[in-house]
């Protein structure tokens, strides 16, 4: 299992410079070569920037395509979810680094909590983040 993070969603379907990368990697969730991972805080996420970028009715159908991707799981957030994320949060929050968000660090907690093997993401902010291996496309 892999986690998804918000920033690939959104280099797809807003096809950004990683675009192709990120289309296959989801191609391999698609068809079923790797089974994939997120939160509800996600598509809160991207459903907020598709809208602002290119308006609400693009973003439900984004939102309506993702959630009905095959071989994707939307974890629940539980209050062990948000006491971890937490506790991560303060534990990788350094004033001269750009600090993770309240929503990266919940999705973090949901990727090591749900033993997913691998959490892929564009942001650099988890750089050096040691509970789980990050691939930062």
């Amino acid at each position: 299992m892999i986690f998804i993070d918000t920033w690939l969603w959104l280099e797809f379907f807003l096809e950004g410079k990683k675009f192709k990368k990120v289309r296959k990697l989801l191609e391999k969730i698609k068809n079923g070569k790797e089974k994939g991972m997120i939160t509800p805080l996600v598509l809160a996420e991207i459903k907020f920037n598709i809208e602002k970028k290119v308006g609400i009715e693009d973003a439900e159908e984004v939102i309506f395509s993702i959630e009905n991707f095959p071989n994707l799981r939307i974890a629940s957030v539980t209050p062990e979810t948000a006491k971890l994320g937490a506790n991560l949060r303060s534990k990788y929050y350094e004033k001269p680094r750009k600090a993770l968000s309240y929503a990266d660090t919940i999705n973090l907690a949901t990727a090591i909590i749900e033993r997913c093997e691998t959490l892929y993401t564009g942001d650099e902010e988890f750089e050096g983040i040691e509970e789980i291996k990050i691939k930062i496309i």
